[in-house]
């Protein structure tokens, strides 16, 4: 996704092997959705529990794109 520029940290295109912080704000805008969310926690461990991870994250923005205006577009 990195790749592709969907994904940028702090309002910059963001590259696969960059590191995130505390206070980071990442967004990701892909064909069908956008979602935009502030980093409240990085986990000290790679692995985390579903419970834990809904409290690494605060979400700012979320929106799903209307898929009539997508086909439109091709």
């Amino acid at each position: 996704m990195c790749d592709e520029g969907v994904v940028k940290v702090n309002g910059k295109k963001a590259k696969a092997a960059k590191e995130i912080s505390e206070n980071d704000v990442i967004e990701i805008d892909t064909i069908s959705k956008y979602i935009k969310f502030k980093v409240v926690k990085v986990p000290s461990t790679k692995n985390v529990s579903k419970k834990e991870s809904k409290e690494l994250i605060e979400i700012l923005e979320e929106k799903r794109k209307d898929l009539k205006n997508i086909i439109d577009l091709l």
